[in-house]
């Protein structure tokens, strides 16, 4: 007999290993080309009107620790470069793959990750700020409504497994 509950708990709690295979066989410069055109369309209209500027000759390092991901993301002439596994960092986030998605799809706040010890946060704290309060201010509404929901799905997914 077919169990949707069961077939959901499957798949949710194996894609954080299907997610690291894919960091590990899919080559870095495809994966590097993938983020960075995602976020620059992402973060289109802010890029135009100079609205992340504060990044001027900083990097963000995001590393999803659960799935082998590192990446930085630097501002250069208002565009968005990935590099993937920087050596150097102005400012580390680093959580798993859930708690990323949690953000992302504004089910759980970043304040929460962070006191809860699930978000990291090393570095420039002001410039770390400033990204929240810029994510805060954009919202998962920009995301495509079908990546939207999909993410809300998941999350929501993975908040029933957490214990």
């Amino acid at each position: 007999m077919f169990d949707i509950k069961r077939v959901n708990h499957k798949l949710v709690a194996g894609l954080p290993t299907m997610m690291h295979r894919l960091t590990r066989y899919v080559p870095g410069s495809v994966q590097g080309k993938m983020l960075e055109c995602s976020l620059n369309r992402f973060f289109h209209s802010e890029l135009k009107q100079n609205e992340l500027a504060f990044m001027g000759n900083k990097q963000v390092v995001v590393a999803v620790s659960d799935i082998g991901l590192q990446f930085g993301i630097r501002l250069d002439r208002n565009r968005l470069q990935i590099e993937l596994n920087p050596t150097q960092q102005d400012l580390l986030l680093k959580a798993e793959f859930a708690d990323f998605i949690a953000m992302i799809s504004n089910q759980v706040d970043p304040d929460t990750l962070f006191f809860r010890r699930r978000l990291h946060m090393l570095g420039d704290t002001e410039l770390g700020l400033y990204c929240k309060n810029l994510l805060d201010a954009i919202g998962p509404e920009r995301l495509p409504a079908a990546l939207s929901r999909s993410l809300t799905w998941l999350s929501q997914q993975q908040m029933i497994q957490t214990p």
